[in-house]
Formats: C-alpha cells, sequence, structure tokens
C-alpha cells in the first residue's frame, strides 16, 4: 500500500503523466516501489489461495478448492495485467490509488474474517471453518480454541465419522 500511494504521490505532483517530469531521485524512488511492491506481493498476497486452500479444505473438498482458488487468482491477476495499460493511460496516477485501496480492503478482509489456522490440525478444519462458524475471524478461532480446551474436538470429529459412515451404508444399501 505504502508503495502504491508513493508512486500516486510522486505521479501526480512530478508531473509524469503529462511528460514534464525528469529522471529524478523522486523517478527512481518510483520505480524502487514498484519492485518493492512486486517482491513482497510475491512475499504475501500471491501465495495465499495456494496456502490457505491446501491448509484450510478437509481432503474430500482439497482438489476442488484448490482449484477454484488458483483459477479465481489468475483471472483476477490476467484482469489486473489486461486493464492496467487501460486504467493507466484514463486515469493516470489514480491507478496507482485503485490498486493502493484494493490492498486495504483486501487487508481489513483478511483481518476480520479469515481465521488463523496455525497450529489447527486438518482434522480440525471443519470444526473451525465449519458452515457453523461465526462470521468474524477472532470469534472463529476463539470458539475452536474454548472447544479443543473443553475436548469437544475429539467428540465432534467422532460424531462426524459415525455420520459418514451411516450415510456411506445408506448409499451402498441404495444401490444394492
Amino acid at each position: 500500500m505504502v508503495a502504491m500511494l508513493h508512486l500516486a504521490g510522486y505521479s501526480a505532483l512530478s508531473g509524469s503523466f503529462e511528460g514534464t517530469a525528469s529522471a529524478d531521485a523522486g523517478a527512481r524512488t518510483a520505480l524502487a516501489m514498484i519492485y518493492i511492491y512486486v517482491i513482497f506481493y510475491g512475499f504475501s498476497w500471491n501465495g495465499i489461495p495456494w496456502i490457505f486452500a491446501s491448509e484450510a479444505l478437509p481432503n474430500r473438498a482439497r482438489t476442488l478448492g484448490m482449484m477454484i482458488a488458483v483459477c479465481a487468482q489468475w483471472l483476477a491477476q490476467f484482469i489486473v495485467v489486461y486493464s492496467l495499460p487501460h486504467t493507466i493511460n484514463k486515469i493516470t496516477w489514480g491507478t496507482f490509488l485503485l490498486f493502493g485501496t484494493c490492498t486495504v480492503v483486501a487487508f481489513v478482509f483478511a483481518f476480520l474474517f479469515v481465521p488463523e489456522t496455525k497450529g489447527v490440525p486438518l482434522e480440525d478444519m471443519d470444526m473451525l471453518l465449519g458452515a457453523d462458524a461465526p462470521l468474524f475471524a477472532r470469534a472463529t478461532r476463539r470458539r475452536y480454541l474454548e472447544a479443543r480446551d473443553a475436548g469437544l474436538i475429539n467428540l465432534a470429529l467422532h460424531l462426524s465419522q459415525e455420520k459418514q459412515q451411516v450415510e456411506r451404508e445408506n448409499v451402498e444399501g441404495e444401490r444394492v
């Protein structure tokens, strides 16, 4: 976000989109900000679909979830790369404000709605991310930790396995 705000501010103040800017220290700093943005994006947001989908989804949904996450990421990157030249031509330095704002919105979304999965075994992900999980990430994490401390995780896992076994038996009985 800082890199995008610097690029927007420098571009607006220097007149770089009007062709009046010279290659001064500010221009070099703007170029450095582009590199910094790309490096930090690669270490942070770029890997989230790969990591979160592979760690958070149960085995029965992992393949489909990974496919959807990766396709959505590639589609979004295609849209950004394809539209960037047109966006820069139309709204000039406002393009950087747009991307900076998108970064802030993504950060707020992740902070509020994506629960921390550190230390949560794969078997417990259904409990953490289930349909009845609270909307906000902190409440979801707190509910999981309380259930784990009370010993309810093993009970919930056992009941879930029993339910799956009964469903399998019902399906197999219908086929015969």
